[in-house]
Parts: structure tokens; C-alpha cells; sequence
């Protein structure tokens, strides 16, 4: 038994290690562990924009002044702004409708220019471009000026990333250039738009220290969960890249996407950035978690670049995934047949064993030929368990557990003979022993524990297993599990299916009841079901 969990322990230790995966500090690790975390809180988040939102609009409703209803309008843009580009651009233009609006000096002008801006982060790019030439350049005020240039800025960086054919992406960063130019002609030296575009033009240029010095400085100012600060977060990722610091890079792009999730801001390019590396770095759960969240986000806020972007990963990743999944779904089904193995060898052992110690109420002289026939079976239990060596090649950790509740039981068996031994030494009375062999009160603990550590098994490899089986019912008909209970039998019934074995002998044998009952399981959980005729299949699909 020793030798077997030494083995099975060298096979995990180099499954293990075949799965190359880098790992990073130990403070990045703090910082995707807290990104999972926040990302759990995601829709908490989305609730508290949406409730911004909503107070917004009844305060707009219950104001008669236009100058309050501009800025009411105003504000609700910039809630919606990185949230949904289709309600961002329904108020922009609803507010451009407004005869109020004209009123004030400039503000129709820059609503123009938000407009075009919303077109080129939802990636209708032509529409952006006919929306801000159509401005005349010359009548522009200073500060509109700034709007006007950082749009034109982030416009044919969004056609550069976008755009496949080379010489095309050359003229597109080229003209990024021109406006950065521009820009930098008209912005005070250290705002947010200089920061962004002017600074990390210098780093584009070669000066990425001084970039980093100047960034780093500022950030501070901008709170976690802002638009400014998963910008200025992402900025200095992109340059921490360039520069080769490879650590910070990660650290920083973290960061951002945490600002992100906290934000509720769903036009983003920290999650598809945030797959790759987790990707780059063998954590393809990770990897598909933020790619689909990236995907999601992006759906969700109409940006149709940021999509086209984060679809282009998803075959590799998604492949990665299922890879995975599979392996270790065939993994658990060589568990679980091997357990049950272990199962049948365990429970003929108690049936040979009780078999010999029967043998004890004819005459005590017998006890040492009984000795002899549990020292054959325990032979006969160690030639089959170095049978088994050879045939499992490929177990998971989990079959650990179950070998040290077989080596677990054996031992309560071998006490519990000692115990009858004991007895009958002792003298013990006919009575006592009897009623101590005919007690099934160990039997039906081991099948306890051996249930339970298959529950253990099933949720630890499928977490979700008894969630997404109860949405396969009618909602007055799914299963409502007792206080400490893991899997009702019914469940047990589902879960072997999910892994393949389909037979009603087989789970008949497994849950130790007979295949009508087994039949008449399957058949009543597919009329509770809301859909009878797949039912099963669903359930062999269950992830």
C-alpha cells in the first residue's frame, strides 16, 4: 500500500510539472488574486452606475431650469461615457437638439466633438472621421481646441491598432503624430491630456525613464476605479513594455483592469491585454476569464474594434481550455473507475473477512486457520493492488484521498477483527459476538465516508455541478439539498452520468441499490426537467 501512494504521488508531482506554467512575484500574484476578487464584485459595481444613472434622470425630470438640465444631461454622458456607447451618443445628440444648448458659448461645438469621439471608441470609425472634419478648425476656443486635438489623437491610434495592412498603419500613426504636435502646441505642460498622449509620445521616442518618472508622479492623484486613473495605469504599462520592464508592466496593466472593474467601465483594453499575459504565462483558466470578460465588455459597450481585437485570441485560448478541461475530466473518470474497483475489492474483503469470523462460533480451535485465510486475503489484496500499479498510468491527486480511505478502512477492519478476537479469548458470551458480527453499523460508515469523498471529488472538479444541474429543472421541481449534505443520491446518480458511465448496472452497483431503482431515478428526474428529451445530454455537458 505504501509502495502504491509513493507511486501515485511521483505520477502527480510529474503530471504536474509537465504543465509548464511561469510563475509570477509574489506581489503580482496579490494583484490577480485581487483582480479575481473585484471581478466577482462586477455586477455590484454595474448596480451602483446604473443607480448614478437613474438619479440622474429623475432629477432631470423634476428640474425646469434648462442651464440645470444641460449640466443634468451633461453628467448623465459622463456616467454612460466608457459604459455604453449607444446611450452615450442617444444623449449626446439628444442634448445637441436642445435649444438651450446654442446658448452657450462653445458647448455645442464640444458636444460635436464628443460625438466623433464616442464614433471612434465604438470603432465606426468613417462616421468619426465625417463628424470631426466637418468642424471647422479656426473658429475653436483654446480649451475646445484640446477636445478637438485629443480626439483627432485617439481616432488614428484606434485606425493604427485596427488597421492589418501595413503601409496604411504607417500613414494612420504618422497623423497621430501630426496631432500630438498639435496638441502639444496648446495643452499645459502635465494636465491628463498631456500625460497621456504628449509624455508617452516622448516615451514612443526613446525617452521611456523620464516618461515613467513624470506618469508615476501624477498617478497618485487620480483614484482607483476613475477613467483617468485606468488610463493613466494602462499608459504606464504600455511604457513600462517598451522599456522592457517586463514585472511592472504586468503590475500596472493589473491595476488598470482593476480600476476598470471597479469602474464599471466597459470600454477597455486591460482584460484582452490581461489574457495574453496570462496566457504567455501557462494560466489558460485565467486567460480565459479575462478574455471573456473582455469580449463581454466589449459587447456590452458596443465597441466593435475592442471585439474584433479580443476575438482574434480566442481560438488559441479557448482551445488551451478545453484542452485542459478535457484532461482533467478523463482524469477523474479513470478516478472514478478505479475507485470503484477499489470498492468491489473492499467490499468482497468484508465479505471473505465475516465469512472467516463466522467460523468462530463453531470452535475456538478455529481461530487460527481463520488467521491463516485473512493472511491469504490480505495477499490476495496486495497482488491485486500491484495488478492495478501497472494499469493506472494517469491518476489524479484525488486518487490519493481515496487510497488513504481504502488503507483507512482496511486498518478499521483488521481492529475490528481484533476486536472479535479479543472476544472470543476473553471468553466472550455467544450472544456478544453474534450481535457484533451481524451489525452493519461499520459497513454503512465506510459507505458514508466513501460517499462523501466522492461528493468532495465532483464539486472540487465541477464547483457548479448541483447550480447548473437544478437550471436543467422546472423551477418548482429542482432539488433542495439537506443541511450537510454535499450530494443526495439523485445527484450522485447524475454526476457518474456526467462522467461517462452510463449504465444502469454499473450505477445500480455504485450506489448500492438495485438498476429498477437506478431506471425509475433517471426516469422521474427527466420529467422534472425542462427539457425531458435532452436532459441527459445536457447533463453529460455540464462544465
Amino acid at each position: 500500500m505504501r509502495q502504491m501512494i509513493y507511486i501515485l504521488l511521483f505520477l502527480i508531482l510529474f503530471t504536474s510539472c509537465g504543465n509548464s506554467k511561469k510563475v509570477d512575484s509574489q506581489e503580482l500574484q496579490e494583484y490577480y488574486a485581487l483582480l479575481d476578487a473585484e471581478i466577482g464584485k462586477s455586477n455590484n459595481y454595474e448596480n451602483e452606475k446604473n443607480q448614478k444613472i437613474i438619479a440622474l434622470k429623475r432629477e432631470y425630470d423634476l428640474t425646469t431650469d434648462n442651464k440645470r438640465r444641460t449640466e443634468i444631461i451633461n453628467n448623465i454622458i459622463v456616467e454612460f461615457d466608457a459604459f455604453n456607447a449607444d446611450s452615450t451618443l442617444y444623449y449626446v445628440n439628444y442634448n445637441l437638439k436642445r435649444p438651450a444648448v446654442k446658448e452657450i458659448p462653445g458647448e455645442y461645438t464640444r458636444l460635436l466633438i464628443k460625438r466623433a469621439d464616442v464614433y471612434a471608441h465604438a470603432g465606426l470609425f468613417a462616421d468619426a472621421l465625417a463628424s470631426i472634419q466637418a468642424i471647422p478648425r479656426d473658429s475653436l476656443s483654446r480649451n475646445i481646441l484640446e477636445d478637438y486635438y485629443t480626439t483627432y489623437c485617439r481616432l488614428y491610434q484606434y485606425l493604427t491598432e485596427y488597421t492589418s495592412e501595413h503601409e496604411t498603419a504607417l500613414e494612420y500613426d504618422k497623423q497621430r503624430s501630426l496631432y500630438i504636435d498639435s496638441l502639444n502646441q496648446i495643452i499645459e505642460p502635465e494636465t491628463f491630456n498631456h500625460l497621456v498622449f504628449v509624455t508617452t509620445e516622448k516615451a514612443r521616442n526613446g525617452e521611456t525613464d523620464e516618461a515613467i518618472k513624470i506618469i508615476l508622479k501624477h498617478l497618485e492623484k487620480y483614484q482607483s476605479g476613475s477613467r483617468e486613473y485606468s488610463i493613466m495605469a494602462s499608459t504606464l504599462a504600455f511604457i513600462y513594455n517598451i522599456a522592457g520592464f517586463e514585472d511592472d508592466y504586468k503590475k500596472y496593466l493589473a491595476l488598470s483592469a482593476i480600476s476598470d472593474t471597479r469602474g464599471a467601465i466597459k470600454e477597455n483594453m486591460s482584460f484582452r491585454e490581461m489574457a495574453h499575459v496570462m496566457f504567455e504565462n501557462g494560466d489558460v483558466e485565467r486567460a480565459n476569464r479575462y478574455l471573456k470578460k473582455s469580449i463581454a465588455d466589449a459587447n456590452f459597450y458596443s465597441a466593435i474594434m475592442r471585439n474584433v481585437q479580443s476575438i482574434k485570441m480566442f481560438p488559441d485560448i479557448d482551445e488551451a481550455y478545453t484542452t485542459i478541461q478535457t484532461e482533467l475530466t478523463n482524469k477523474l473518470r479513470a478516478m472514478v473507475w478505479v475507485s470503484c474497483v477499489l470498492l468491489v475489492i473492499l467490499l468482497a474483503t468484508i465479505v471473505l473477512i465475516l465469512m472467516q469470523i463466522k467460523s468462530l462460533r463453531r470452535a475456538k480451535d478455529n481461530i487460527s486457520q481463520t488467521n491463516n485465510e485473512l493472511s491469504k486475503v490480505s495477499e490476495q489484496l496486495r497482488k491485486a493492488n500491484n495488478e492495478l500499479k501497472s494499469k493506472n498510468i494517469e491518476l489524479h491527486e484525488y486518487a490519493v484521498l481515496f487510497m488513504e480511505y481504502c488503507s483507512s478502512t482496511i486498518s478499521s477492519l483488521k481492529r475490528y477483527q481484533q476486536n472479535l478476537r479479543k472476544i472470543t479469548i476473553q471468553g466472550g458470551n455467544r450472544n456478544d459476538l453474534l450481535n457484533k458480527l451481524e451489525s452493519t453499523e461499520m459497513v454503512d460508515q465506510l459507505l458514508k465516508n466513501f460517499y462523501h469523498q466522492f461528493d468532495e471529488a465532483i464539486l472540487n472538479i465541477y464547483p457548479s455541478f448541483v447550480e447548473k444541474f437544478n437550471q436543467l429543472l422546472k423551477p418548482d421541481e429542482q432539488i433542495v439539498l439537506k443541511s450537510g449534505e454535499l450530494l443526495n443520491t439523485e445527484l450522485r446518480l447524475f454526476a457518474l452520468i456526467r462522467l461517462g458511465i452510463d449504465d444502469n448496472a454499473k450505477i445500480a452497483e455504485f450506489l448500492r441499490c438495485s438498476t429498477a431503482t437506478v431506471y425509475t431515478y433517471r426516469s422521474k428526474m427527466k420529467k422534472r426537467a425542462s427539457d425531458s428529451t435532452n436532459f441527459e445530454n445536457n447533463v453529460r455537458n455540464l462544465s
